[in-house]
């Protein structure tokens, strides 16, 4: 029963993971990755976690853990809600319980390391850590109503990760009770493969952050001319910099490209997949970013070289570029130096 569970699963996922490169466009990097990293430790761990795997009898393929399917979970649902363009390194810290983990099991497998009290103690504080990543991942589901549907994984797998280190405590061993680390996993990621590919094929607006294509459906716009405009928009960008006008609109913009707005907006929502405020915002970052690396702006603060570039106070400056670079302005400049 469990092999055929596990072939399932692992077809949905190489499914998914098709209809998801195929709208990878629509997805913010960073989201795009960890939702990618999701799905493939899903699969991995319906490989070869615990004596179950699929293709070598009574092989445990350790590196293949759950704590790596709830480290990506926690990781997209952080990033989707931040609205980060950019990966934070720093954030890969959050993959040291997974890491710990896989030492404390191989290192108990391979006879390196007894269960005592210290061994028992990481363990116990490495699930705290994932059970935290869970409540955490939870609660900014149920805080934005529209991604509820997500409670129907987030919540068993929370629930299947404290009966799982309930017994830690009561049994002092590594093993989860009713196969709940095998089951229970999987069947609750069959059904999240299940509706998450369902919701890509039928409803892909639900899914997928940024797909604006319904409104512009009777669009004139042709092939060509988006081309053209993409790049006429970059030119006022990158060379005569208008995103450094603070009061700048896309009324403004339109006008320069002598196009309609309604154009202009498609352009940026459907073939860029960027709003109008994010793009003045990217290039204002990147910048003053090259202003921080220019002698001309070493004497100038932090917030004269914002407001040189287009940001109207310091408290949108600090929020946008923590956002973008997934560090604070001050944390930035300190690794240039």
């Amino acid at each position: 029963m469990l092999k055929t569970i596990q072939i399932v699963a692992l077809l949905q996922g190489f499914f998914l993971l098709f209809i998801v490169f195929k709208h990878k466009k629509y997805y913010k990097k960073p989201n795009f990755w960890l939702l990618f990293g999701c799905v493939v430790s899903v699969m991995l761990y319906t490989l070869g976690d615990d004596n179950y795997n699929l293709f070598v009898e009574n092989a445990n393929w350790y590196f293949f853990h759950d704590t790596l399917i709830i480290t990506f979970f926690f990781l997209f649902i952080r990033y989707y809600k931040s609205g980060n363009t950019v990966f934070n390194p720093k954030d890969y810290i959050y993959f040291i319980p997974y890491v710990i983990n896989v030492l404390l099991i191989t290192g108990k497998e391979w006879g390196i390391l007894e269960i005592n009290a210290f061994t028992l103690l990481l363990k116990i504080l490495v699930e705290i850590s994932l059970i935290g990543y869970l409540c955490h991942t939870v609660y900014h589901i149920i805080k934005t109503k529209k991604e509820n549907q997500l409670l129907y994984f987030a919540i068993p797998l929370t629930a299947i990760f404290i009966i799982d280190e309930v017994s830690v405590l009561f049994t002092k061993s590594f093993e989860s009770p009713f196969f709940l680390d095998s089951y229970g996993v999987l069947l609750v990621a069959i059904f999240l493969f299940y509706y998450v590919l369902y919701k890509l094929i039928m409803v892909p607006k639900e899914v997928i952050s940024g797909l604006h294509t319904d409104k512009y459906k009777t669009s004139s716009l042709k092939q060509k001319d988006v081309l053209l405009y993409k790049n006429e928009l970059k030119y006022l960008m990158t060379e005569e910099k208008l995103f450094k006008n603070k009061k700048l609109t896309v009324d403004n913009v339109a006008k320069r490209l002598n196009i309609p707005r309604q154009h202009l907006s498609e352009i940026l929502n459907v073939h860029m997949n960027i709003g109008f405020q994010d793009l003045l915002n990217h290039y204002r970052v990147e910048d003053f970013v090259s202003c921080l690396q220019n002698k001309t702006y070493q004497n100038y603060t932090l917030l004269a070289i914002a407001k040189e570039v287009g940001f109207n106070s310091k408290s949108s400056f600090n929020t946008t570029f923590k956002k973008i670079k997934g560090m604070t302005p001050s944390e930035f400049k300190k690794q240039l130096t």
